[in-house]
C-alpha cells in the first residue's frame, strides 16, 4: 500500500513538473519581440512559359538556384507581428546545355541544333513587409505569413545557338537579346504567401525552416535573331514578352532574438 501510495505520489510530481516546464516554455517562447534571421537556401522556377524559342528554353530550369535572406520580425502580442525582409538571389537561364538542346531538338522542324552558350545567369533582389501569425507549444513554433514587395532583377544578357537544316552543309545563327525591357528597367510586384517551422534552442536562438511561394509580376522582352553565317542575311527577327517567373523557396536558418515582451 506505501509503496503503490510512492508511485501515484511520484507520478502526480512528474506530472506537475512537466506541466510546470510546459508552461514555462510557453510563456519562454511567447515572450520574444524582436528578432533578426539569417537563412539560406534555394529557389525553384515553376512557371510554364507559352513561347517555345523564348521562355520555355531560356527560364528552362527546375533546378534549384541559391538566394539568401535577411529578416527583421517584431510581434506586437502574444501571436501577431510584422517583419521586412530582403532577399538576394541568383537564377539561372539554362538549366544545361543538354537541356537547352532537348528543347530545341522537341521542335521537330528539320533542324539540328548545336552550341548551345554557356549558362548565364540574373541576379536580383526584392524587398517585402508582411505580417506573421505564431502558433507556440513547447519549444516549437508554426508561423504563417504574408508579404507583399518589390523585386529587381539585373537582367540583360544574350547568348548563341546554331542550328543546321537536315541534309544541308551551312549553320544559322540563333542570338538571343534579353533585355529588361524597352526602358531597360525590370521591376515587378512580389506576392508571397509563407510558411515556417521554428524548433527554439535557447534563450536568444532559433533554428527555423521555410516554404514560400513567390509570385512576381515582371516581365521581359526577349528578341530571336536568326541570320545566314555564310551571306549574312538576316533570315528572322521575333520579339517576344514573357513573365520573369514564379518560383517556390525553400530557407533554412537561424534566428537570434534581440528584446523580449514583459
Amino acid at each position: 500500500m506505501i509503496r503503490k501510495y510512492h508511485i501515484v505520489t511520484l507520478t502526480l510530481a512528474l506530472a506537475a513538473a512537466i506541466s510546470l516546464t510546459v508552461h514555462a516554455d510557453d510563456d519562454f517562447i511567447y515572450k520574444s519581440a524582436t528578432e533578426i534571421d539569417l537563412g539560406l537556401g534555394v529557389s525553384y522556377n515553376i512557371s510554364n512559359y507559352k513561347s517555345e524559342d523564348f521562355g520555355a528554353a531560356l527560364f528552362s530550369g527546375r533546378i534549384g538556384n541559391p538566394m539568401l535572406a535577411l529578416r527583421v520580425n517584431h510581434f506586437f502580442s502574444r501571436h501577431w507581428g510584422a517583419y521586412f525582409k530582403a532577399e538576394w538571389m541568383q537564377n539561372s537561364y539554362l538549366s544545361s546545355q543538354k537541356s537547352v538542346l532537348d528543347k530545341l531538338h522537341a521542335k521537330g522542324d528539320g533542324y539540328n541544333y548545336i552550341t548551345p552558350c554557356s549558362t548565364k545567369g540574373r541576379r536580383g533582389y526584392a524587398l517585402l513587409a508582411g505580417a506573421v501569425y505564431r502558433f507556440d507549444k513547447l519549444r516549437w513554433s508554426l508561423r504563417p505569413m504574408l508579404a507583399v514587395g518589390v523585386s529587381s532583377y539585373n537582367l540583360s544578357t544574350s547568348f548563341t545557338a546554331y542550328r543546321k537544316q537536315q541534309g544541308a552543309n551551312h549553320l544559322d545563327e540563333m542570338l538571343y537579346a534579353v533585355a529588361q525591357d524597352e526602358h531597360r528597367s525590370l521591376t515587378g510586384l512580389v506576392i508571397s504567401p509563407a510558411v515556417e517551422a521554428t524548433l527554439h534552442v535557447s534563450k536568444h536562438v532559433d533554428f527555423f525552416c521555410s516554404l514560400a511561394f513567390e509570385y512576381n509580376s515582371a516581365r521581359v522582352w526577349q528578341r530571336l535573331t536568326i541570320t545566314d553565317t555564310e551571306t549574312g542575311r538576316e533570315l528572322d527577327s521575333t520579339l517576344a514578352r514573357e513573365p520573369i517567373g514564379n518560383n517556390i523557396a525553400v530557407n533554412f536558418g537561424v534566428r537570434y532574438i534581440i528584446t523580449h515582451r514583459k
